[in-house]
């Protein structure tokens, strides 16, 4: 009879060992593991974050780079259609479409002026500027006219100010464009290569 009380207290003590070692485990193993898998998923994604942002960075980068160089190619494009003549060449232009574009539009085209030239931009650069300023007078809707005609012309100018004042001749028309050239060779400034 001793040997099956022997053997219950055996597996009695057997069970309580496997009991506290099983809420030593839940106590102690599995918080643990918890912890290590939270902290694993908060990695994840934070790398994941990271990386998204960086792709991020990297298409604005992109968008950047390409709009730099869109922007390069269309200053080169506009720089070589610059005319290269002397100032004079530049103002005869202007003055043959002015006049043109004016009589074209029914307008009358009063007043060009024409200011030196003057080197744009950073010293070594080879661009001139020419100021234009004339006034025209007759209908508005002949002043929007000529002025998108103008814009069309191809003449590489901007245009610095304009006023559309009300006069007893009709509308009146001032602008002052600034007109854009290639200086040649000769005419650069002393010390400029």
């Amino acid at each position: 009879m001793r040997s099956p009380l022997r053997t219950s207290r055996l597996r009695l003590a057997l069970g309580i060992v496997g009991v506290v070692s099983g809420l030593g485990v839940a106590f102690f193993v599995l918080p643990d593991a918890s912890q290590q898998l939270t902290q694993k998923l908060k990695a994840k994604r934070e790398a994941e974050l990271g990386r998204n942002q960086q792709i991020q960075q990297l298409q604005d980068l992109q968008q950047l780079s390409d709009r730099i160089r869109r922007g390069q190619e269309t200053l080169a494009e506009l720089e070589s259609r610059l005319p290269r003549g002397s100032a004079g060449e530049l103002q005869w232009s202007l003055s043959k479409t002015l006049h043109a574009l004016a009589k074209k539009h029914g307008l009358r085209l009063q007043s060009v002026k024409y200011g030196l030239p003057s080197r744009e931009g950073a010293r070594g650069t080879d661009l001139e500027a020419v100021e234009v300023e004339f006034v025209t007078l007759g209908v508005y809707a002949n002043h929007k006219a000529f002025m998108l005609d103008l814009e069309g012309s191809g003449l590489p100018f901007a245009v610095r100010d304009g006023r559309l004042e009300e006069s007893p001749e009709g509308a009146r028309l001032n602008i002052v464009l600034r007109a854009f050239r290639k200086a040649s060779g000769p005419e650069r400034e002393e010390g400029e290569t």
